[in-house]
């Protein structure tokens, strides 16, 4: 695994926000006003985001949540941007505690996942935005306790929710963090994805959102299923050190930056340094790159 030429490219290529993930990632920067200025730029006057993040465009129930994501790695969960989207979300939930996309979108001709009125889009999407607003703060409150029960009515006997495969590993991230790694309900959402490991289709991309729904669900790298994750994610880097995704090109960096924070909250950059440095000295100055970015130090 080679951190340093993943790291490299986002600075070469990455926008000012991707440029600012990874140093904040790696622990050189810490600068709200970056992340804060782009996203007042982008919200809507609903709180919402617009489709694609384009500027003008309708708001994407779907885009408004990965935004929120952002805010939750960035700890902005204080700001008035996120609260903002937050009361969104919050009031467009269903009655019946699902969320579902917003209908204008169609006009976009969106891929399937930004697919509104669709039942299998319906539950990944809930327990995306769910997963998410346990992250920042929000597990005590009526929407999460409606959609967490929605979900629950959408399991099956052997522990698989409704929809693709997406939605068992994300309510693993949900239930996780409000029921702890060792509940039922995880342990046998684990066993569906260890049975189904090979339906993970989208590669790096795939990878990248179980071990964060994983992580957040306080799962030990030394489980197997997060182990042969991890071990698939690491695999599926490129010779010029990027992670690609199934959906196209334009989606590289955003799939490089999500491996890159996954494996360091796996710790995995330095469980790397330490197996090369102990069989191949010769790999010592790839592997106190990979250390010492860990670790937040800067090396020459």
């Amino acid at each position: 695994m080679n951190i340093q030429k993943a790291v490299r490219f986002v600075e070469a290529h990455g926008t000012e926000l991707e440029k600012y993930r990874v140093h904040f990632l790696l622990g050189k920067e810490r600068n709200d006003e970056i992340p804060l200025r782009r996203l007042r730029s982008l919200q809507n006057g609903d709180g919402g985001f617009p489709y694609k993040d384009e500027k003008g465009k309708a708001t994407c129930v779907n885009d408004t949540n990965n935004n929120l994501r952002l805010m939750a790695e960035f700890e902005l969960d204080k700001s008035d941007v996120c609260r903002k989207a937050v009361e969104y979300l919050f009031k467009i939930q269903r009655e019946d505690g699902n969320w579902n996309e917003n209908e204008v979108v169609i006009q976009y001709n969106p891929p399937i996942w930004d697919n509104p009125n669709n039942p299998r889009i319906t539950m990944w999407l809930t327990a995306d935005i769910t997963n998410v607003l346990i992250q920042l703060g929000y597990r005590n409150s009526p929407a999460v306790q409606k959609a967490t029960a929605f979900l629950l009515r959408n399991r099956d006997n052997e522990g698989k929710f409704a929809g693709p495969l997406h939605s068992t590993w994300i309510s693993i991230g949900v239930f996780g963090q409000l029921q702890g790694s060792n509940s039922d309900i995880v342990k046998s959402a684990l066993n569906v994805i260890e049975q189904n490991t090979e339906k993970l289709k989208d590669g790096a991309g795939d990878f990248t959102w179980c071990l964060e729904c994983f992580y957040h669900a306080g799962i030990p790298r030394e489980n197997p299923v997060a182990k042969r994750c991890i071990a698939e994610l690491i695999n599926l880097q490129q010779e010029n050190g990027l992670w690609v995704s199934a959906d196209g090109e334009e989606y590289t960096i955003f799939t490089t930056l999500n491996a890159l924070k996954v494996l360091k909250w796996y710790k995995v950059w330095l469980l790397r340094y330490e197996l090369w440095c102990e069989s191949e000295s010769i790999a010592w100055k790839q592997c106190h790159f990979a250390y010492v970015m860990f670790s937040g130090k800067h090396h020459d």
